[in-house]
């Protein structure tokens, strides 16, 4: 029996697995171009925007900037989260150089969040579960100004005299209390004591100081 047709065989199965290879990764890469244009063309949540002309931005000023842009985007989005981080520490004016703030639209289930950096919007969106929606009767309490010389005066300045930096947050408080959507100023003194006060969302209307 002849090797050489066994030879053609082996040369044909090899050249079909080549080719076969050769296709896969034709439709691969086809499929990456694709899934890459799509993403290219997908439109940004919103363009970077300056807010003001310094790069402190004051609570009110940034919340305002942010609430346009966000309505612009999608009318029914609720707020989840507003807060400065610690890229940008909050002084006694509620100024401070990074703000984050997220919301949600029910109608799309999708989030938005927004940076205020250096006095420089940016926001990104995505479909992560927001969590806690809080709950606001009347809207944002937005004097955030008042609540830290509230929280200052129920105990936060003996802890600023050691070193202790406030940081601000609103989101929805517990289970307890309906999910309403609360103001929290929290200290913290390394290696020390710390403190969080608390204040109605919506009103702004200190709730309780709580020491740790």
């Amino acid at each position: 029996m002849s090797i050489e047709p066994i030879r053609a065989t082996h040369a044909t199965r090899a050249q079909r697995r080549w080719r076969a290879l050769i296709a896969t990764i034709a439709c691969a890469i086809i499929a990456l171009g694709s899934q890459g244009q799509a993403l290219a063309q997908s439109p940004e949540a919103c363009k970077a925007e300056k807010v003001g002309t310094q790069k402190t931005v004051d609570f009110p000023t940034a919340f305002a900037a942010a609430e346009k842009r966000v309505r612009a985007w999608q009318p029914d989005a609720a707020v989840v989260r507003l807060t400065q981080t610690a890229l940008g520490p909050i002084d006694t004016e509620a100024r401070s150089a990074n703000w984050y703030m997220v919301w949600f639209s029910p109608a799309t289930k999708k989030r938005i969040a927004i940076t205020i950096a250096n006095g420089v919007m940016t926001c990104y969106q995505d479909t992560d579960n927001p969590g806690r929606v809080p709950i606001l009767k009347s809207g944002v309490y937005t004097d955030v100004k008042q609540i830290l010389a509230t929280a200052s005066d129920r105990g936060g300045a003996a802890l600023l005299q050691k070193g202790a930096l406030p940081t601000v947050e609103m989101s929805a408080g517990s289970e307890v209390s309906g999910y309403r959507g609360l103001w929290y100023v929290n200290y913290r003194v390394k290696d020390g004591p710390s403190l969080m006060v608390m204040f109605d969302g919506s009103t702004g209307k200190f709730e309780k100081a709580i020491p740790n």
